[in-house]
C-alpha cells in the first residue's frame, strides 16, 4: 500500500441537533422527520482557505497490479478495538456482498478495506448529549489502494460522541423526532448510515473526486450527501432487520 501525507490540517465534525426549520438549519446530521438528514460529516470553516485538492506531488498515480482482488475480511473484533461493535457488523454485512451499495464505493475490497482502517481509528469520547455525533481531526493521509487502484485517505483522529445518536437507543421525546436519512436516529439503520457517508468522504471515485463533495456549512448539499448513500443503500440497510 502506497501513500502520501497532505499537509492539510482540519476539523471535522458531525453535529446531532434537531432542526427546527428548514429555514435555520445549520449542518448536522440528524433533524426532524420532515427534513431529512444532513451528512455526518461536516468540514465546515476549516475548508476556508484550504486548497480543492492535495498538491499535485501528493497524489499517486500508479496503476494497480494486474492480480485479482483478495476477498473483503472482517476486523477480528474479540481483539481489536472497535468503538460500536453492532454498528461495524451491521457496516461490513453491506459493504461485503457486490450490491449496488458497495460498488458505489467501489467494490467490496476497497470499501471494506477503507471501512476497517476507519473503524480502527473511531474512538468513544463523551461530547455531550445532542451536540456531536463524530470529530475527525488533523492531517490527512492519502493511500492508493494496489489492488484496486484507487485512492482514499484517512484522518490523524476520529472520536464517536458516546452520548450521541450511536447511544439514541429508545429515545423519547426530541430525540425521537431525529432522523438520518429517512431513519429514525435509535436504529441500526441510521448508525449504520452514518458510518456509510464517512466512508463517501474518505473515497475517490473513477473520477478523480471524493464520493462524497465536502459539505461544511452547506447544509443542502449535506442533505443531498446523505441521500445520495440512502440511494444507493437503502435495499441493503433495510435488510439489516431481517
Amino acid at each position: 500500500m502506497r501513500r502520501s501525507v497532505v499537509p492539510f490540517a482540519f476539523v471535522a465534525w458531525v453535529l446531532l441537533m434537531l432542526q427546527p426549520s428548514a429555514a435555520s438549519a445549520a449542518a448536522c446530521c440528524l433533524e426532524e422527520a420532515a427534513f431529512g438528514s444532513p451528512a455526518p460529516f461536516d468540514e465546515g470553516r476549516a475548508e476556508a482557505g484550504v486548497a480543492a485538492a492535495p498538491p499535485a506531488a501528493a497524489v499517486e498515480t500508479a496503476a494497480p497490479p494486474a492480480v485479482a482482488a483478495p476477498a473483503p475480511t472482517p476486523l477480528d473484533l474479540s481483539s481489536e478495538e472497535v468503538a460500536d461493535k453492532s454498528s461495524y457488523k451491521d457496516v461490513y454485512r453491506v459493504l461485503k456482498e457486490n450490491n449496488e451499495c458497495s460498488r458505489f464505493f467501489g467494490g467490496p475490497r476497497l470499501a471494506v478495506t477503507v471501512f476497517n482502517q476507519f473503524a480502527l481509528l473511531l474512538r468513544p469520547r463523551r461530547l455531550g448529549e445532542g451536540a456531536l455525533g463524530v470529530v475527525m481531526t488533523g492531517q490527512y493521509t492519502n493511500y492508493l489502494d494496489v489492488s484496486t487502484g484507487q485512492a482514499y485517505r484517512l484522518f490523524e483522529k476520529a472520536s464517536l460522541n458516546s452520548d450521541g445518536p450511536f447511544r439514541a437507543k429508545g429515545a423519547q421525546g426530541s430525540k425521537a423526532r431525529m432522523r438520518v436519512g429517512t431513519f429514525s436516529v435509535e436504529t441500526r439503520q441510521a448508525r449504520a448510515l452514518m458510518l456509510l457517508h464517512e466512508l463517501g468522504h474518505l473515497i475517490k471515485g473513477d473520477d478523480g473526486k471524493w464520493l462524497l463533495p465536502n459539505d461544511g456549512g452547506d447544509n443542502v448539499l449535506s442533505e443531498r450527501n446523505t441521500q445520495e448513500v440512502e440511494t444507493h443503500c437503502r435495499g441493503q440497510l433495510l435488510a439489516l432487520d431481517n
